[in-house]
């Protein structure tokens, strides 16, 4: 019996269509818009469904996305992180595919202050996101006051502008034409939309450690859950075996040599 042809995947709608356009690769999306148009809601909208979307081009990944953090306030839902040395541990703390979401861009990381330390910091990451397998979307009432860098076409691979709560046109070198998306659902993810979405470039008194494993261990010890820390019960119980039987080892190793 002969081997049946590997079927092609099947595009379901535009909208998916263009969800793997943008996201399929490591890519930076901005969303704008007037104030109180939805921008952040869309956001989270867009990364809900990229959880669930199919990874059509590589079998390796079964989503397009799989892990996300933000600097919005999710309540457990994702990470909060808010400054650039804690999304750097993220982002470069595992291969598997990372979304990033950043609101209040305009605030962060203006035009007008394009060579602040958060700003500087940030365009770097950008040339690197391949490398952490990231993408990032970042949000902000007039995108073309960000910092010029992140329309910049090696990474910025659409602007959606957000019109209404419903509605948002999409600009993408990487489609023949503007695209119009109207009754767009809200999201399904709780967030409090008038809570202040903060980033820094330094956290306040907290430790990092170059080792992953202690950096996990460190925050659990001081207060982190699971989600926080988006770790696995079982994940977390073998590194705190294995730091303490390596501390045990070397303790008997000091009391026999001494």
């Amino acid at each position: 019996m002969s081997e049946k042809p590997i079927q092609k995947p099947v595009i379901k709608n535009h909208w998916h269509f263009v969800l793997h356009k943008l996201f399929e690769k490591p890519s930076l999306v901005l969303i704008g818009g007037r104030w109180k148009t939805g921008k952040t809601d869309f956001a989270l909208f867009i990364t809900e469904c990229l959880l669930k979307l199919p990874c059509w081009f590589n079998p390796e990944h079964k989503t397009v996305v799989s892990e996300v953090a933000s600097n919005i306030e999710t309540f457990g839902k994702f990470p909060m992180i808010s400054d650039m040395i804690s999304l750097k541990h993220w982002l470069y703390g595992s291969t598997k595919r990372k979304l990033y979401i950043l609101d209040e861009a305009n605030i962060h990381l203006p035009s007008r202050r394009a060579m602040s330390g958060k700003s500087v910091e940030f365009v770097k990451l950008l040339a690197e996101i391949s490398k952490a397998h990231a993408r990032i979307i970042v949000i902000g009432q007039d995108v073309l006051n960000i910092d010029k860098m992140f329309l910049e076409e090696v990474w910025c691979r659409g602007v959606f502008v957000k019109e209404s709560l419903k509605k948002a046109e999409l600009f993408s070198t990487e489609l023949m034409r503007p695209y119009v998306f109207n009754n767009i659902p809200p999201t399904s993810i709780k967030f409090d939309p008038y809570a202040i979405a903060p980033f820094t470039e330094k956290p306040s008194g907290k430790v990092f450690f170059k080792d992953s494993d202690k950096q996990v261990l460190w925050d659990w010890s001081h207060g982190k859950s699971y989600k926080e820390l988006n770790i696995h019960a079982m994940q977390l119980n073998r590194l705190v075996r294995k730091y303490v039987r390596e501390n045990l080892e070397s303790d008997t190793h000091i009391s026999h040599t001494v």
